[in-house]
């Protein structure tokens, strides 16, 4: 039986996939401005119990770059 080693450097889990590390050129307050519009979306709907307004939410929330950098 051969051992195989998975190269794990190009699996993303919930990340953005592009390889960015230019920590200083981001747009910190953009970011969490985004982050604070989705959150302000959310929270009415989840008050209202409105889980099909919610979900849909939650997957742009999700999906977002700047929730991940957040």
């Amino acid at each position: 039986m051969a051992d195989t080693v998975q190269d794990d450097s190009a699996v993303t889990a919930n990340g953005p996939e592009d390889d960015f590390t230019d920590w200083q050129s981001i747009d910190w307050q953009g970011a969490e401005n985004e982050v604070r519009r989705l959150r302000q979306r959310i929270f009415p709907a989840s008050q209202a119990a409105d889980l099909k307004k919610v979900r849909n939410l939650q997957k742009p929330m999700l999906r977002s770059r700047s929730n991940t950098l957040v």
